[in-house]
């Protein structure tokens, strides 16, 4: 090695070594501790109430108090296509054995305690809850002949004693994808998301069945994931690499744009944006970027970036905030680990 590149190469480190130390000083003063998660990998992490809830690539799930993360989980492993959550320490599933139905029980999957069945001929897609766990929503596909690929949401309350369809679309008679669904704590609003051509979004007012806005977005290939603000007036939705547009609930008119910025990325790997979730107390956004493994936060009142956090050595699945806005978690796909961060703070 002549003069020269020694010269390039010392100066190389002297540049990397503070940024190394910055960025894990960084690392260190947010990071909390580890929980063991599922051996499988976690698939996604919830807070229902005063607990958190990490669901693993099995569909199994894992329950932590969080004010006491110290003490071991209650898991229940039951054989379930789909599962969550929900309030008053009850879990809703899809059994494998009997995919008509969906069935509530205990957190240990100890006792069945209610079952509905879903409508004739139908498969479950999907089962997402509100914010405070009291109501949900369940995607339904029609797997009959005469009405196959017709697409349903069906609405929920967390005892399980009603399941009434609010929204169904046919795709043979409209083109369309459904990939993601939300319904706000009082069941009165639901919206889907997914691609028409474009970027598809839509927000139907359950109470008064009728739909309140629709929209494409040429500027948007499709809309991956939508939920509601814990107060139900705004929309977060993410299209599939960089942007988050959020909504007004009931207008529709797009109040803030979130930007992340384009980086590069392994030939076998693209850019994308895997979870989403706003804090409880209404003033933090955060979204995580894969294959980063990165997880931005915005202040929502300013819209301004307050800090990045990079949470995993491999692909961060989900993130949540507890209940009281101070820690967020975040699981790994394809390892064991659950850790738990302070959430940044406005400078």
């Amino acid at each position: 090695m002549n003069s020269k590149n020694k010269k390039i190469l010392i100066i190389a480190i002297i540049v990397t070594i503070p940024v190394f130390l910055m960025l894990y000083a960084n690392y260190r003063s947010n990071f909390v501790r580890q929980l063991q998660g599922p051996i499988e990998g976690t698939d996604s992490v919830l807070t229902v109430g005063n607990k958190l809830a990490v669901i693993s690539k099995n569909n199994h799930i894992y329950i932590w108090q969080w004010d006491d993360l110290k003490k071991w989980p209650i898991v229940a492993k039951v054989q379930a296509e789909v599962i969550v959550p929900v309030n008053n320490d009850k879990i809703i599933y899809n059994p494998s054995s009997s995919p008509e139905k969906l069935v509530l029980t205990d957190l240990k999957a100890d006792e069945q305690l209610q079952n509905l069945s879903l409508p004739y001929g139908s498969q479950c897609k999907s089962i997402k809850t509100s914010f405070n766990g009291k109501s949900g929503i369940v995607s339904i596909v029609s797997k009959e002949t005469a009405i196959k690929g017709l697409v349903k949401l069906a609405a929920f309350d967390c005892d399980l004693k009603i399941l009434s369809v609010v929204f169904q679309k046919d795709p043979k008679e409209e083109d369309f994808t459904l990939y993601d669904c939300s319904v706000t704590d009082d069941a009165n609003l639901i919206s889907g998301v997914g691609k028409k051509g474009t970027g598809w979004i839509f927000v139907k007012d359950v109470k008064n069945d009728k739909i309140l806005w629709e929209k494409t977005f040429d500027e948007y290939n499709q809309f991956t994931i939508v939920k509601f603000s814990p107060d139900g007036k705004t929309l977060y939705v993410a299209e599939k690499v960089r942007f988050i547009i959020v909504f007004d609930a009931i207008t529709g008119n797009v109040l803030r744009t979130y930007e992340q910025p384009e980086y590069p990325t392994p030939a076998h790997q693209k850019q994308n944006i895997s979870s989403i979730a706003v804090s409880p107390d209404g003033k933090i956004f955060a979204a995580d970027t894969e294959p980063a493994r990165t997880i931005w936060f915005w202040d929502i009142a300013t819209g301004k970036k307050i800090n990045t956090i990079t949470a995993s050595d491999l692909t961060v699945s989900d993130i949540a905030f507890s209940p009281d806005s101070k820690y967020f978690a975040t699981g790994c796909l394809v390892k064991p680990e659950i850790k738990i961060w302070k959430v940044p703070q406005s400078k």
